[in-house]
């Protein structure tokens, strides 16, 4: 049905928000000053933000899923030559 559709795209959207939020507190850690008020703040933030996501079940598949396709995708297009790139080089 309908509602049920809604239902499981919206838990999907928020696990998805979810892991991306994880993602940018963890970074927060990274470049915050360690253990400085606004640093603990953001390991509390990171471990609420964990919890949220232990709760998401089978869902954490959808942001690990996306997560490891663009890692391919940027290993995919390190390799790739770039097109276009050097032709203005040569003709001036």
């Amino acid at each position: 049905t309908g509602a049920a559709d809604l239902d499981r795209l919206m838990r999907a959207t928020s696990t998805c928000l979810a892991a991306v939020t994880l993602a940018g507190v963890l970074a927060a850690l990274v470049l915050l000053p360690r253990r400085t008020p606004l640093w603990w703040a953001a390991v509390g933030s990171a471990a609420v933000i964990a919890t949220v996501l232990a709760f998401s079940g089978p869902l954490l598949l959808i942001p690990l899923g996306l997560a490891a396709a663009a890692y391919c995708f940027q290993i995919f297009a390190r390799r790739r030559p770039a097109r276009g790139r050097g032709l203005q080089e040569d003709h001036a």
